[in-house]
């Protein structure tokens, strides 16, 4: 994987994030309601959000229950550096990785979402796209078609029982 690219950040997010079009306020409108939903209809006790960038949008999210925020390259001092294909998984009851994997190769998608699979958590919450049929047979509990097309497909956002 290219870290370098990560590094830099995304134009698509500035002037509001470098973290790319994912971390807009405007980008997020719906996940921020719904993601506070989730937590209350499935009683989640703490979410670990991998790919948590500078944590524009989430502190404007009342989430209500414990949040801990990981990425790659922490943007906020609050961010604990984490590789997803490296790291080993944080405990946590719910595993968000929101527009995360689209950046990835699909062989790095395929590692990525087996290791999630195998994680000890309750739940994960993860924008999905079409490029990980072939790979993926997570069964969502909820699922929700974000209305943003980037690259010609729309990203859905799932919860998934593990």
């Amino acid at each position: 994987m290219n870290y370098g690219e990560y590094q830099r950040g995304w134009h698509a997010g500035l002037p509001e994030t470098p973290c790319g079009y994912g971390s807009k306020m405007s980008s997020t409108k719906f996940q921020r309601h719904w993601i506070p939903e989730m937590v209350a209809k499935y009683g989640i006790t703490s979410i670990a959000d991998i790919g948590a960038g500078d944590l524009n949008w989430i502190k404007h999210t009342k989430l209500g229950c414990d949040y801990a925020a990981y990425d790659l390259v922490p943007r906020h001092d609050s961010v604990t550096p984490f590789d997803l294909l490296k790291d080993e998984l944080p405990k946590a009851d719910c595993l968000m990785v929101l527009w995360l994997l689209n950046h990835f190769s699909p062989a790095d998608q395929k590692k990525a979402i087996n290791k999630l699979r195998r994680a000890k958590s309750r739940y994960l919450m993860m924008t999905w796209d079409r490029r990980m049929e072939p790979f993926t047979d997570l069964n969502p509990v909820e699922k929700e078609v974000l209305s943003v097309a980037r690259d010609g497909r729309d990203l859905e956002i799932r919860l998934i029982q593990l």
